[in-house]
């Protein structure tokens, strides 16, 4: 049987001039909603296809974060409101260094061409290591850093997301 697949890849290769790859597609993972929602199908997972730092032109501390969240969730934004921020492994998820987004300023942030580009490179996340610190996550090298929640030093920014999972306290992501 897998003989003959390739026999007839082979066959539309030759009289079509289609790669025999492109028959074997992968599915679309991830869709754009409108709205600024983009829906990752493997996940379930709805994110903002922007971040905060592309609508305000400045990054943020966690609290003001949380504000921020907290902002777009009355407006309901997307047409939703129960945004939140995501955790660690949700970004991990997320992220292909193979992918061809840049930041604002102009490093690869490795997230799918149906987002927007030109967003912050650091991104805070639910995840807190303690009273005092949470996690954020770099785009550009998978990157896992913590800072004081009251910092914004690196111009933090925000990109929100809804669905089955939910952020917490993590150790060590």
């Amino acid at each position: 049987m897998f003989v003959l697949k390739r026999f007839v890849l082979a066959l539309i290769l030759i009289f079509t001039g289609i790669p025999a790859f492109a028959a074997q597609a992968e599915p679309v993972r991830f869709v754009d909603k409108g709205k600024g929602v983009v829906h990752d199908k493997r996940t379930g997972l709805d994110w903002q296809k922007a971040d905060s730092y592309m609508e305000l032109k400045r990054g943020m501390n966690w609290y003001q974060a949380l504000e921020y969240l907290n902002k777009k969730n009355r407006e309901k934004f997307g047409g939703f409101g129960d945004w939140r921020l995501p955790a660690m492994e949700e970004f991990k998820g997320l992220w292909d260094p193979k992918l061809p987004l840049r930041s604002k300023d102009g490093e690869p942030i490795g997230l799918p061409p149906v987002f927007a580009g030109g967003g912050s490179y650091y991104l805070w996340s639910a995840d807190e290591r303690n009273l005092d610190n949470a996690w954020y996550f770099g785009l550009g090298q998978q990157e896992n850093y913590f800072n004081l929640k009251e910092l914004g030093d690196l111009e933090q920014g925000v990109k929100m997301v809804r669905g089955p999972k939910k952020g917490g306290k993590a150790k060590a992501p």
